[in-house]
């Protein structure tokens, strides 16, 4: 069984629970042997099924595969410490080296339209290692990649626009139906699901706040549903036709990918086929001989019109977590309140670099993982929306039992696993010092990277969003079935079977 060479077995200290067996039931096929035969096991290590005539059954390995572990409530650990056996770089090379094998013998036609899709904490992560400038980097990873063969390379801050304007339109539509009031059956608070790792815990092991999880799609399975969907269509394909790809700054989004909600039945091909960390990609390029320093730039791929070029980064305001808090506090106070604050200024203020008269901004315990972030009413200065930010599993069980006991007074939450958000991501790039304080100061200079490295403009603002709603949705736009089936996802919790200690009380 072969893994990726970027997983890594180190400090095993992060169980939810620890489990010490699989739950996952290992098919057994009945035979019409007699009963009575045995096992041996051959000098090769392999296992042979030896009937009473003698006859001898090579016996196979059984897999566990990463669909199994999604099934399993046994144990949960963190991403770096996954074993999946289907997604790493090695992959992407071996469709690529399929491509070139089959242009070769005239069978083009049969070759993958292979796409990759770059996050911006990917970006900024290897702007840091690499001393440039983050458009600088998005250039020649994509000089790099179409010279092994990729046909686009897009950016992932396209639609994570989409999924900002999905989030808020989605709160709105519940603080609506709960009237601004929390728990209690309601619908409120809503809490983002865009980390795959909050998402896997809150499923094993707290399914009774899977109501109040927002099922808008993360931006990466955004992105799939824009590729294996709308792209397919403009370049003439059927989904099964293009292997999509894209670099991210966790493991926890390859088990994203793999979840069955996210495969197509009918063309039997997942809306992303693999993805590939941050540092998979950087050893990637290391190995085909092209550091980021000796690739020319090259302009960039525009996602909306896949034969232009597009001239500038996206950016977010807000943290790394992907800038929900802050998106959807501005546009929810304007809708509901007819409070004009920008993205911006929220983020300002929850940065504590502009205070604002209507936000009130208060770190729990003095802890920058976890803040609370308080929207006044300008009549009455009385709270009229109360948002938060939480990071790190120690402050998500802190957040959950506040919720299970009715003590959570929060109207939406930004959630990530990882302390200090998606820049700290497992899988991204590390400093050669690896002593806590250089971690920690790497950490913050990538989340500065992130935060300033594009100009910010208003996702509705975006005139290419626009044109890919309406081309994609039809007139209806962002209020058609298409697009509740392209933008929402659903949440499934699972019941352990086991004892996940291993115990007995």
């Amino acid at each position: 069984m072969a893994f990726s060479g970027g997983l890594r077995l180190t400090d095993l200290n992060d169980y939810i629970t620890p489990g010490q067996e699989c739950i996952k039931p290992v098919e057994v096929k009945k035979t019409g042997a007699a009963s009575g035969s045995h096992i041996k096991v051959s000098d090769a290590g392999d296992y042979y099924e030896v009937a009473k005539d003698g006859e001898e059954t090579k016996l196979e390995a059984a897999r566990i595969t990463l669909n199994d572990c999604l099934a399993c409530s046994g144990c949960v650990t963190s991403a770096e410490a996954v074993l999946i056996t289907m997604q790493s770089h090695h992959e992407l090379l071996a469709v690529l080296e399929e491509n070139r094998r089959l242009h070769s013998q005239g069978e083009g036609a049969q070759a993958k339209h292979v796409v990759v899709t770059v996050a911006p904490q990917s970006r900024a992560s290897l702007a840091l290692k690499h001393r440039m400038s983050p458009l600088s980097v998005a250039k020649r990873v994509t000089a790099a990649l179409k010279a092994m063969g990729v046909d686009h390379v897009f950016d992932s801050a396209f639609t994570r626009d989409l999924t900002l304007v999905e989030s808020a339109r989605e709160f709105v539509e519940r603080f609506k139906a709960s009237e601004g009031q929390v728990g209690d059956g309601r619908s409120l608070p809503v809490l983002a699901s865009w980390c795959p790792g909050w998402v896997c815990y809150a499923e094993k092991t707290h399914a009774e706040v899977l109501p109040w999880m927002s099922t808008t799609r993360s931006s990466q399975q955004t992105m799939g549903a824009v590729v294996k969907d709308y792209l397919a269509k403009k370049l003439g394909k059927t989904p099964d036709q293009i292997y999509h790809v894209t670099v991210m700054m966790c493991y926890d989004k390859k088990l994203e990918a793999s979840r069955d909600d996210f495969y197509n039945d009918v063309y039997k091909t997942r809306d992303v086929d693999c993805v590939v960390t941050t540092g998979e990609l950087d050893r990637m390029l290391l190995e085909a001989g092209m550091s980021l320093e000796s690739v020319a730039e090259s302009g960039l791929d525009s996602l909306f019109k896949v034969d232009s070029v597009q001239e500038h980064l996206y950016s977010s305001a807000g943290t790394s977590a992907g800038g929900g808090l802050e998106y959807v506090m501005s546009y929810a106070a304007h809708v509901l309140f007819g409070i004009d604050i920008s993205p911006e200024q929220v983020a300002a203020a929850g940065r504590e670099e502009a205070a604002h008269p209507l936000i009130e901004v208060k770190a729990v315990r003095n802890l920058s993982d976890h803040r609370e972030i308080t929207l006044l009413d300008p009549a009455t200065l009385k709270p009229c929306l109360r948002f938060a930010a939480v990071y790190g599993f120690r402050h998500l069980q802190n957040l959950v039992r506040k919720l299970k006991s009715g003590r959570s007074v929060y109207h939406y939450v930004e959630v990530a696993a990882c302390p200090n958000a998606c820049s700290n991501g497992g899988g991204q790039l590390q400093p050669e010092d690896l002593s806590p304080a250089a971690k920690k100061q790497w950490v913050a200079e990538t989340e500065r990277i992130y935060v300033t490295s594009d100009a910010y403009e208003l996702p509705e603002n975006n005139p290419a969003l626009r044109e890919l709603i309406y081309d994609w949705f039809g007139p209806e736009g962002l209020d058609s079935q298409l697009a509740k089936q392209a933008l929402h996802t659903q949440f499934h919790g699972i019941v352990a079977k086991t004892n996940p200690l291993g115990v007995s009380w």
